[in-house]
């Protein structure tokens, strides 16, 4: 009996898909990237493993929160334009939905803000739900179940691209005889850079005089765009900061100015604040006196390259540096930034208290 040709081609495809990505071949160039340029390289030296999952299950037990293996068109897409593929939903931590993105996949299925998640896929722990949305394959449904106005909803929501503007809000604020500017950024993607500049101009021309500056979820992004947009707010001369790998250094960011903003900044974080955002922070804190608002940040002091691996669109995304400041410092430590004060009531109100108490007048930038 003849085999039909749907078959036939089927077995074809499968067997040039496994030609196409040699498994020997991918395996063997993620431990040459880990010997070469792995931070942490000599807490996993004689450590075996037999694939990617876990080769990343050995990095969680040493405290690698970051190393993780991608897709490069979602990285991409990330970076270069604000784009993500996921639900396009935040929630807070009871599991209530705060967000719900513009023509993201789950406004178009239907999620609202206030709805009350019990359960992404059946997984109901939510320190577990942006894992399960990330291994999701593009265009896998994935089961929401919900609570809504008391009652219990399933909704299928089909994971896919959606936009996060890198500037979320922009506004002049008037308090008494200030003149406040706030801009909420999300991310340090590469629109970000034009976004802020555009915000600091209309600053410039309202005479604002306090800045604030939100960072609240955000997670980083581009060190480059984190650098420019350091580069419109602290001047100086010298080294900004330094990027410090295993023993070498990998990169020195002077500053581009002798003047920056010269008047008083307050940083918003929270415990999503990572990274880039952090590095803006530290940065701000320590060279322009600024006031940081909030909670405690995530700690992520380290940062990472991005390594393709095998021929199928795969990247490793590897921590290789430290970000650190002139004096040797990490930009942070793994406790995250420590607030000058918490976060209680209004944003902007607890702002410009904590900004009363601990900047009564505007500080110049510069060196510290």
């Amino acid at each position: 009996m003849s085999v039909p040709l749907f078959f036939v081609l089927l077995l074809f495809q499968i067997a040039l898909g496994a030609e196409d990505c040699p498994r020997e071949e991918a395996l063997s160039r993620l431990q040459a990237l880990l010997e070469r340029h792995y931070l942490w390289w000599d807490r996993i030296k004689d450590i075996s493993w037999k694939d990617e999952k876990e080769l990343l299950e050995q990095l969680r037990k040493i405290g690698d929160r970051w190393t993780a293996i991608t897709k490069q068109e979602e990285d991409r897409l990330w970076y270069s334009s604000s784009k993500m593929v996921g639900l396009g939903i935040r929630w807070d931590e009871k599991g209530y939905v705060t967000k719900v993105f513009k023509d993201s996949p789950a406004e178009m299925y239907g999620i609202r803000e206030g709805d009350l998640i019990v359960a992404i896929q059946d997984v109901t722990d939510k320190n577990q739900w942006r894992k399960v949305i990330r291994e999701a394959g593009h265009g896998a449904y994935l089961r929401i179940e919900l609570i809504r106005d008391g009652l219990f909803m399933r909704v299928d929501v089909k994971k896919g691209e959606f936009h996060v503007p890198a500037v979320e809000e922009v506004r002049v604020i008037r308090n008494g005889n200030r003149t406040i500017g706030y801009v909420k950024l999300t991310n340090f993607t590469n629109p970000a850079l034009q976004g802020f500049r555009e915000a600091m101009e209309l600053f410039k021309a309202e005479n604002v005089e306090v800045l604030l500056i939100d960072l609240r979820d955000n997670g980083g992004g581009l060190i480059s765009v984190a650098k420019g947009i350091a580069d419109m707010l602290i001047g100086g001369d010298g080294v900004m900061f330094y990027l410090e790998g295993r023993g070498r250094n990998l990169g020195v960011y002077p500053f581009k100015n002798r003047e920056g903003f010269n008047k008083p900044i307050v940083v918003i974080v929270n415990k999503h604040t990572a990274s880039a955002a952090e590095l803006i922070t530290s940065l701000l804190r320590y060279y322009s006196k600024a006031v940081v608002v909030g909670e405690n940040t995530v700690g992520k002091y380290v940062g990472s390259n991005m390594y393709s691996f095998d021929a199928c669109g795969n990247m490793l995304r590897l921590v290789t540096f430290e970000m650190k400041l002139p004096n040797g410092e990490t930009i942070t430590t793994e406790k995250g930034i420590n607030p000058d004060c918490k976060l209680q009531g209004d944003p902007i109100d607890a702002s410009l208290a904590c900004m009363s108490i601990r900047v009564p007048a505007g500080l110049p930038t510069g060196q510290p």
